[in-house]
């Protein structure tokens, strides 16, 4: 995928780390560590739609916001969840979707529908994960993933006093695994759903707006999602411009 991604609902855009768009606005971008971090305030209204069969765990908002964001028509969108609102929102947008349910196989894949733009892989994942596992699903993503390309991980944790893993310590599984296939983390984005005045949202965010949101969103009962971006590349701070290195596969 070589052109930048479509506009984005309420004429907003979301940057792709991987294009020169994004190193043109990162200039902007207030860092917590290395990844800039957005807010995505989603309306559920249409969450509800026919379109989100059973065994979703995607919501068609979210599904629907990640196709247009990271990809462009005639794009392969490759799932490790086969999430039926992803691939929904895939088809209807006229993008590829193929479904993976074994990472394994991925070396074996004799070709793909389309440059692959988005891998999307929810966590934690519906199969048993083992150290060795993760290192196969990500081994897989790296495998598939061009260097303009991301691996998206839609992570659900517990809320804070409830039983469950915490976010935290999906991060200790998630990203040591991605690193060591030479994945790295660009962007963090907080979804937070249920919003009634529209979707909103709040690009290169700080830690303490990114927390507020959080908790607010808790204290209403409705846990936002975090969402780990990943690229093939290595952003390094030259001054105030965040830059794109290719990393070789």
């Amino acid at each position: 995928m070589t052109a930048a991604p479509d506009p984005t609902p309420n004429g907003a855009t979301c940057p792709n780390p991987s294009h020169h768009e994004a190193r043109q606005h990162d200039h902007d971008a207030v860092l917590v560590g290395d990844v800039p971090i957005a807010v995505w305030r989603l309306d559920d209204h249409d969450d509800t739609d026919p379109s989100a069969a059973p065994g979703s765990r995607l919501a068609s908002r979210l599904a629907q916001r990640l196709v247009l964001v990271y990809t462009r028509r005639g794009d392969t969108i490759v799932d490790f969840d086969s999430d039926p609102t992803l691939e929904h929102a895939s088809v209807r947008t006229s993008r590829s979707y193929l479904s993976i349910t074994d990472p394994t196989t991925v070396a074996d894949l004799d070709a793909l529908l389309g440059p692959v733009s988005l891998v999307v892989l929810r966590w934690p994942p519906r199969h048993t994960r083992t150290p060795t596992a993760i290192t196969d699903l990500f081994t897989a993503c790296r495998l598939i993933m061009t260097t303009d390309a991301c691996a998206i991980a839609a992570v659900s944790s517990a809320a804070p006093g409830q039983p469950g893993t915490t976010y935290a310590e999906h991060l200790d599984e998630l990203l040591p695994a991605a690193r060591a296939v030479g994945l790295n983390h660009v962007r963090h984005i907080v979804v937070v759903r249920g919003t009634d005045t529209g979707d909103e949202f709040l690009y290169y965010a700080s830690e303490a707006e990114a927390s507020r949101e959080k908790s607010r969103a808790d204290e209403g009962g409705n846990h936002p999602m975090e969402l780990l971006v990943f690229t093939a590349g290595q952003w390094h701070n030259e001054g105030h411009t965040m830059v794109l290195a290719v990393t070789p596969p």
